[in-house]
């Protein structure tokens, strides 16, 4: 059996970098007003900064049925035989779903992975899923092991602009209503525990006291494991360093990794805003 590991870019790659790994990645679409754009193909990271310091209010969308098809069919050419799916969050998008009808109706062999997550996580899990199939190991002992790991991961994540992610429609109800009351600063969450979907983690009153209780919770887990962690940032790579140091020095174990936050996502989180994801070993 030869087996092909997908993703999305939500998984913070382009078709482009995902191919230096070994993995096939689908972009998702970036909306701004009449203009449609495919994340990482029509348009990167950064030009989405500039258009949201101008005030725009992006919407996001899954990948082109036509895109999913089309890297499918590639995969097929190029001689596999089952595909490992990783999709963002099925919380977040209906991406997985549309990546199951779609190898339905070509009839190639999917097995999908839930990882509960986005971003750097996404990536994480994309890559141990690959690890495995070059273990040879089977699709469903591939989808086991990557979603046992998935239990000891998580995200934490420091908006600054709470409206915005708000106008995004990805809150909990409770998150939302969080997003109507002046002089808070809340610390949201996404993972196992919330179904992949964003819902609040704590509440504090200014931005330095929310840094240090995502910092201290998340070192609380990890200090004395092996791991990867990742903090990740949309425009503010001076606080998303200062940030890894300080967990850096807590966590001697574990790798710390600093990146941005992808198109696709920083849509919906906006400007200045600070996650970071851990996995443990």
């Amino acid at each position: 059996m030869k087996i092909a590991v997908l993703t999305d870019s939500g998984s913070a790659l382009t078709k482009e970098s995902g191919k230096a790994l070994g993995l096939y990645v689908v972009p998702l679409e970036v909306i701004d007003g009449t203009d449609a754009f495919r994340d990482g193909v029509d348009m990167t990271t950064q030009e989405l900064y500039e258009r949201l310091r101008l005030q725009h209010t992006p919407k996001t969308s899954m990948p082109l049925t036509s895109e999913i098809e089309d890297v499918l069919q590639e995969i097929k050419r190029n001689g596999y035989t089952h595909i490992i799916a990783v999709p963002l969050s099925s919380g977040l998008s209906g991406t997985y779903n549309t990546m199951r009808m779609c190898a339905e109706d070509l009839a190639i062999p999917m097995t999908i992975i839930e990882n509960y997550t986005t971003c750097d996580l996404q990536c994480h899990d994309a890559l141990l899923a690959l690890a495995c199939s070059r273990q040879n190991m089977e699709p469903e002992a591939i989808k086991a092991y990557v979603e046992d790991k998935v239990k000891e991961s998580g995200t934490l994540i420091l908006p600054n602009d709470i409206q915005h992610l708000k106008r995004g429609g990805r809150l909990t109800p409770l998150a939302a209503a969080l997003a109507s009351l002046l002089k808070i600063k809340p610390i949201l969450t996404i993972g196992p525990k919330t179904k992949g979907t964003i819902d609040v983690y704590g509440k504090v009153r200014t931005e330095k006291k929310a840094q240090h209780v995502a910092v201290q919770a998340i070192c609380d887990i990890m200090k004395n494991s092996e791991g990867d962690i990742y903090v990740i940032h949309s425009d503010r790579l001076d606080k998303a360093t200062n940030i890894a140091d300080i967990i850096q020095k807590e966590c001697p174990l574990v790798k710390v990794h600093v990146n941005t936050i992808c198109a696709v996502i920083s849509a919906h989180t906006g400007l200045d805003c600070i996650a970071i994801q851990y996995i443990k070993k």
